[in-house]
C-alpha cells in the first residue's frame, strides 16, 4: 500500500494548479455533508480514494498532479492509497465489514456486478444526467460499466489484446512484415514458419498468448471465442455459452499451439504482462505474441531499439474480427460514503479531456474519451494508437454478479486443456456445469 502525503500535495497544488484543467462544477456535498460516513472519518472536507495497483507512473501522476489540482479547485482534502491488486478484494471486504471503506475505490470492470448485487456501491445515473450530452456520448466505454441497465462503474481507460510481431524475424522467415496474419489460418501458418527448434525442444516460439496465470489464459481463449462467433454468456448473462461449438473449436485451436507433436508455443505460466525488456518478444524467445497495451508500453520504455521492430496486427478473424478487451479499471462510489457529491466531482475531474489523456499517457491503454482518438500526441504513440483503432472490435466479460467465480472455474479448466491434461469439449462442459451451479446459489 502506498499513501499520499497530504502536506506535499498542498504545496504542489499551488505550483501546478494553473497547468491543469478547470474542475467540474462546484456545489456542496448534499449527500451526507458533515457526516462521518463509511469512508471519511476526518470530516466532510476529507475524501478517501483507493487506486488499485502499484505502477510508479500512475502513483506519480495521481499524487503530484491530479490530486493537487483537484484540491486547488475544491474545498476538500484528498487522501489517496494505492492498494496492490492481489490484496484489493480482501482489503475492501475488511473495510466494508468494519465501516471504514473509502469514498471512492478503483477495481476492474469485472467486479462491478458483484459490488452492485451486494449494495456496496451506488448507481451513477443521476450524476451522469447532469453532464452535457456531448460529454456523455464521448465516454467510450460507458455502456460496459452498466449492470442491469444502471451505471455502476466509471471506466477510466480501455484495454485490449492484439497480435504483436517482430518484423525482422518475419523477414528472416520469408514472411512479409507488411502483411501480418489476419485469419486463424494465417496465424497458424506464420507460427509454423517462425518457430525454431533444437531437436524436440522449442527455442523460439512461433507465437505465445497471455499465459501468466489461469485468468490470463481464459482471456486468450476469449479472443478466439469471440473470433469464432461465440460468447461467454447469452445476452441476459444468465446462461453460459462458452461451451458452444464455437467455444470448443476456439479452445481446440488455441490448445494446438501448445500441445501435441506440432506445438509451436511455450511459456505457460511465465509472467509476461508488463515484462518490458524481459518479454519473449524482446529477448527473441518468441516471434509473435498476443499482448495488451500496457505490456507494449513497457517494451517501448525499456527496450526502444527492439520496440522499433515490433508491429501490431488488427484483431484476427475466424468468422468475426474481434479480440478480448474493452473497459478496463474504473472507479466506484461507495454506498457507505458520506461525501458522494464530492466523490463524483473527483471522478468527473479525472475524466476531463486533458486528464483522461494524461492518465493513459502515464498508465497506458485506450483513453476513456472517443474524441482523444485523434489527439496528435496519443496517435503518435505506437503502444496506444493501434489499440485505439481497434477499440470497436474489443469484447469483454459479461457483467453478472458471479462472473469472477465463474471465470475461476473456466480458467482452471482452460489451463488443464493447454497443458494437455483434458480435452477441450469436456473441460468447457464441466466449467459450464460449475458456473450454472454458482449462478443458482447466488
Amino acid at each position: 500500500m502506498i499513501t499520499k502525503s497530504r502536506g506535499a500535495s498542498r504545496l504542489a497544488a499551488g505550483l501546478i494548479a494553473v497547468m491543469m484543467l478547470s474542475a467540474c462544477g462546484g456545489g456542496g456535498d448534499t449527500a451526507g455533508s458533515g457526516g462521518s460516513g463509511g469512508g471519511s472519518g476526518d470530516g466532510a472536507s476529507t475524501l478517501r480514494v483507493w487506486f488499485p495497483g502499484n505502477l510508479a507512473e500512475e502513483i506519480s501522476w495521481v499524487n503530484e498532479k491530479l490530486v493537487p489540482a483537484f484540491e486547488a479547485e475544491h474545498k476538500v482534502d484528498v487522501q489517496v492509497e494505492f492498494v496492490d491488486w492481489a490484496n484489493l478484494a480482501t482489503r475492501l471486504s475488511t473495510a466494508f465489514a468494519g465501516g471504514t471503506a473509502p469514498d471512492i475505490f478503483g477495481h476492474g470492470n469485472a467486479a462491478a456486478a458483484g459490488y452492485a448485487a451486494n449494495n456496496r456501491v451506488i448507481a451513477l445515473d443521476d450524476y451522469l444526467a447532469k453532464m452535457p450530452d456531448s460529454d456523455v456520448k464521448d465516454l467510450t466505454f460507458l455502456d460496459q460499466g452498466k449492470v442491469g441497465g444502471k451505471q455502476i462503474i466509471m471506466p477510466l481507460r480501455g484495454f485490449g489484446h492484439l497480435l504483436a510481431y517482430r518484423t525482422d524475424l518475419f523477414q528472416e522467415a520469408g514472411l512479409d512484415p507488411a502483411s501480418p496474419p489476419a485469419t486463424w489460418q494465417d496465424l497458424r501458418a506464420a507460427a509454423d514458419k517462425l518457430v525454431v527448434r533444437d531437436g524436440d525442444r522449442i527455442t523460439r516460439s512461433g507465437v505465445i498468448f497471455p499465459a501468466d496465470d489461469p485468468t490470463s489464459m481464459s482471456q486468450a481463449f476469449g479472443s478466439f471465442l469471440f473470433q469464432a462467433g461465440g460468447s461467454f454468456a447469452d445476452e441476459s448473462g444468465t446462461t453460459v455459452t462458452w461451451n458452444s461449438d464455437a467455444g470448443k473449436r476456439a479452445l481446440d485451436f488455441l490448445a494446438a499451439f501448445y500441445t501435441g507433436p506440432k506445438a509451436v508455443s511455450t511459456g505457460l505460466g511465465e509472467a509476461t504482462s508488463g515484462a518490458g525488456a524481459q518479454h519473449p518478444l524482446v529477448t527473441g524467445r518468441a516471434a509473435m505474441a498476443v499482448i495488451d497495451e500496457a505490456t507494449l508500453k513497457s517494451i517501448h520504455e525499456q527496450a526502444p531499439d527492439v520496440a522499433a521492430k515490433i508491429k501490431l496486427a488488427p484483431p484476427l478473424k475466424d468468422t468475426t474480427a474481434a479480440s478480448f478487451g474493452g473497459a478496463g479499471n474504473g472507479l466506484f462510489i461507495s454506498a457507505d460514503s458520506g461525501h458522494k457529491d464530492q466523490a463524483w466531482q473527483f471522478i468527473e475531474f479525472l475524466l476531463k479531456p486533458a486528464n483522461a489523456k494524461a492518465y493513459v499517457q502515464a498508465v497506458g491503454g485506450i483513453p476513456a474519451r472517443a474524441s482523444l482518438a485523434t489527439d496528435p500526441e496519443l496517435a503518435a504513440q505506437q503502444y496506444i494508437k493501434p489499440y485505439m483503432d481497434a477499440a470497436a472490435q474489443f469484447r469483454g466479460n459479461p457483467n453478472i454478479a458471479t462472473w469472477t467465480q465463474q471465470r475461476e472455474a473456466l480458467a482452471k479448466e482452460i489451463e488443464a486443456v493447454l497443458r494437455g491434461k483434458t480435452p477441450a469439449a469436456e473441460a468447457l462442459d464441466r466449467a459450464a456445469t460449475e458456473a450454472a451451479a454458482l449462478a443458482k446459489q447466488n
